[in-house]
């Protein structure tokens, strides 16, 4: 059975780690794949060079996407967020634990941060961690973006419709990560090959280092076809 087409993404796009992502955004772009989902996380002090980067990756015709305002929780609260924190998220679910109004604004200052450096406004909104709160569809649609990306799928607003997507991560800082990725991303990959459907492969900028970097190295050299998300 032919193995599924690739949604790829680069998460956490900030002037602190632009170079890094540029040169992942660069080793995709080499492999072939036409547009790459570019996270950017607005906060921080960017420079002119820094923002002629992101309008000559829209230029190009990559997708920017909006991915929270910091990228940094609040101090757990309630059994859920800590679960989440312990399991998945750590420190950068900007959402949670927030109450709906402050994760609204955040999100206003975010789109905002966009059309006063000269960039489209987001289409694309990724929360931190996947993880919308106190956040939902409906408030996602009334700001105008096309796609909400969550841990399960995409949701597309012009569509209304939401497509539940595999999704492979390589951010293994640790043994037990790695072993818990790796085995996700395994399940995943199958799956979004018996569902016949992309699979969503999202890549931090530290990726290539840790260890699953090798693995994510085999993974842009197979050469397997890509789709951008706008193509859904």
């Amino acid at each position: 059975m032919r193995a599924s087409p690739i949604i790829w993404s680069v998460h956490d796009v900030t002037p602190v780690s632009l170079d890094r992502c540029a040169d992942l955004v660069g080793i995709l772009v080499d492999a072939g794949v036409p547009e790459v989902a570019i996270l950017v996380i607005p906060a921080g002090a960017w420079e002119e060079r820094q923002l002629a980067t992101l309008r000559r990756w829209e230029r190009d015709g990559h997708l920017l996407g909006l991915h929270g305002w910091s990228h940094r929780a609040v101090a757990p609260r309630g059994i859920h967020h800590r679960l989440h924190a312990a399991l998945l998220s750590r420190d950068v679910a900007e959402h949670l634990g927030r109450p709906r109004t402050e994760v609204l604004d955040l999100v206003r200052r975010g789109v905002n941060w966009f059309a006063d450096v000269g960039l489209a406004p987001p289409r694309l909104y990724v929360p931190p961690a996947w993880a919308l709160g106190n956040m939902t569809f409906d408030d996602i649609r009334d700001m105008s973006f096309r796609w909400l990306e969550t841990l399960t799928g995409v949701h597309d607003a012009a569509a209304g419709r939401f497509r539940r997507l595999p999704l492979a991560g390589f951010e293994a800082d640790t043994t037990l990560r790695a072993w818990s990725l790796g085995a996700s991303n395994r399940a995943n990959a199958l799956a979004a090959t018996m569902m016949r459907r992309p699979l969503r492969v999202a890549v931090h900028p530290h990726d290539l280092e840790l260890r699953l970097g090798s693995e994510l190295r085999q993974l842009v050299r197979a050469g397997r076809p890509s789709i951008a998300l706008s193509a859904l």
